[in-house]
């Protein structure tokens, strides 16, 4: 599934809330992203973190400096780990149109 980012905010504590076209909200923790180090060194400053994120055009993800791409959809599946997103993630045996559980709002 494609999914698109609306609207994203980071926060020095390494975590963006993050909402979907969709209405989704959710927020990513990127510590075990800059925990692994090398290219991802660059977010350990919490002000260089919230600073330089963005969103790329047409919401496909979010970047930083040098190229540190996250995608919509990663990051979908990193916010909500148990939803059904369709044709990859379906379970076999899974019912075409079933609905993906309900999200509790995420305070900013």
């Amino acid at each position: 599934m494609l999914y698109e980012i609306a609207d994203a905010v980071a926060h020095p504590d390494h975590t963006v809330t993050i909402t979907w076209s969709d209405g989704a909200r959710g927020v990513v923790d990127f510590a075990p992203f800059i925990a692994r180090g090398a290219l991802f060194a660059a977010l350990q400053e919490p002000n260089d973190f919230v600073r330089e994120m963005s969103i790329l055009r047409g919401g496909l993800g979010l970047t930083w400096p040098n190229e540190v791409d996250f995608s919509a959809d990663g990051l979908r599946h990193d916010a909500f780990p148990a939803e059904e997103t369709g044709e990859y993630d379906e379970p076999a045996g899974a019912t075409a149109g079933t609905q993906p559980p309900a999200r509790q709002p995420v305070a900013p």
